[in-house]
C-alpha cells in the first residue's frame, strides 16, 4: 500500500494528543461514593460497555478519514501472458518395413510402427496450444490431418494408420516436401516438421536435398528420426501354410541422408533403437520446441479512500445515533 498524500498523515499526532487529553478529562470526572465495594459487586451492563466504547469509535472514524485525505492506494500487479503456440507436423513412415520389430523385443515386441503412433500420442498430449498436422507415407505421401488444435481427434486419425494403405516404398523427398507445404502460409513464428522413418529414399519423384532445401527457405526446422540401427530386425511373414512366421532381415536405414536434413534446416537426427530411446527423443524434441512466451506486467493503483470515508460516516453516525437514543443523558 502507498499513500499518494503522505503529508496529510502528520494530522494524526495532534489529533492523537486532543483524544488522549479527553479522556482523561472525562475519566477525571467522577463522583464521591463512600462505599465504593458496594458498586464494585455491581455487575457491568451492555450500555456501560457501549458508553465506555464510544470515544473509541469516534477517535476510529477520526483516524480513518486522516488515511482517507492521505488517499491511500493499493497496487495491483497485473501479468499477461501471451502465448505462440508452434505449428509441428509429424511425418510417418507407414511403409512394409516399419512392422518390424527390434531383436531384442523378441516376437512378443511391438512393431516399429506401433512403437512410434504410441511415442507421438503421448507427445501430443504435452503438446497444449499448439497446432499440429500428420503426413504418412510410403511410396508417396498422404495428407492424415491439417494443422489443428483438436488433439483428440488427431490421435484417433493417428491411430488408424497401417501399412499397405498405400503402395509400398519410402519417398521420404515428397514426404517432406508434403510436410513443408502444410506449414508454408503458417503465420507461426516457430514452425517444424518430426519425420519418422526406418528406411532410405528409394521412390518419389523429389530429392530429399531438395525438400530439405526448400525447408530451409521457409525457415522450417526439420528433426530426423531414424528407427533402428544398421543390424537385424525381426519381421512377421505369412506362412503359407498359415499363421505367422518371423525372419530376421537386414534393416536399410540412410542415416547419412537423415542427418544431411536435418543440419540443412538447423534440425536435429536422432537415432532411435528400441521403443525406450525412441520415447526419449521425442521427450527432447519437446523440450527443444518450447513455446515462446511473451510476459507483459504492468502496475495499477486501486483508490481506498471510499470505503475509508464510507466506513468513517457509518462509525460517526451509529455514535451520535447512539448518544441521543439509548445513551441519552438528561440534564
Amino acid at each position: 500500500m502507498s499513500f499518494h498524500d503522505p503529508a496529510a498523515l502528520l494530522l494524526l499526532l495532534p489529533l492523537t494528543i486532543i483524544f488522549i487529553s479527553r479522556l482523561r478529562r472525562s475519566n477525571a470526572e467522577q463522583i464521591r461514593f463512600p462505599a465504593m465495594d458496594l458498586l464494585e459487586r455491581l455487575p457491568i451492563t451492555p450500555r456501560q460497555r457501549i458508553a465506555s466504547a464510544l470515544p473509541f469509535a469516534r477517535g476510529a472514524a477520526i483516524i480513518l478519514m486522516v488515511l482517507a485525505l492521505a488517499r491511500p492506494q493499493l497496487l495491483v500487479r497485473e501479468v499477461s501472458v501471451t502465448s505462440r503456440g508452434i505449428d509441428l507436423v509429424l511425418a510417418l513412415d507407414i511403409s512394409t518395413s516399419m512392422l518390424a520389430m527390434d531383436r531384442a523385443a523378441g516376437k512378443d515386441g511391438k512393431a516399429r510402427l506401433q512403437i512410434a503412433k504410441d511415442v507421438m500420442r503421448d507427445f501430443i498430449a504435452k503438446r497444449d496450444g499448439d497446432r499440429i498436422a500428420v503426413v504418412a507415407f510410403a511410396a508417396r505421401p498422404y495428407p492424415v490431418a491439417p494443422l489443428t488444435l483438436d488433439h483428440q481427434w488427431l490421435n484417433s486419425a493417428i491411430e488408424q494408420l497401417n501399412t499397405g494403405a498405400i503402395e509400398d516404398g519410402t519417398a521420404v523427398g515428397d514426404a517432406l516436401l508434403t510436410a513443408v507445404n502444410r506449414l508454408r502460409t503458417s503465420p507461426a513464428k516457430s514452425r517444424s516438421v518430426l519425420l519418422v522413418t526406418d528406411g532410405r529414399n528409394n521412390a518419389g519423384a523429389v530429392a530429399p536435398a531438395v525438400a530439405a532445401q526448400a525447408a530451409k527457405a521457409l525457415g522450417i526446422k526439420v528433426h530426423t528420426i531414424g528407427i533402428g540401427a544398421n543390424g537385424v530386425a525381426v519381421f512377421p511373414v505369412e506362412n503359407p501354410l498359415g499363421g505367422i512366421t518371423y525372419r530376421e532381415v537386414k534393416a536399410d536405414l540412410d542415416v547419412a541422408t537423415l542427418s544431411d536434413i536435418s543440419r540443412t534446416t538447423g534440425g536435429r537426427f536422432f537415432l532411435a533403437t528400441d521403443a525406450d530411446t525412441l520415447g526419449s527423443i521425442f521427450r527432447e524434441i519437446d523440450r527443444l520446441e518450447k513455446r515462446p512466451i511473451e510476459e507483459k506486467v504492468s502496475n495499477s493503483a486501486q483508490e481506498m479512500l471510499t470505503p475509508l470515508l464510507l466506513t468513517a460516516i457509518v462509525l460517526m453516525l451509529a455514535e451520535t445515533i447512539i448518544r441521543a437514543t439509548w445513551l441519552r443523558r438528561v440534564p
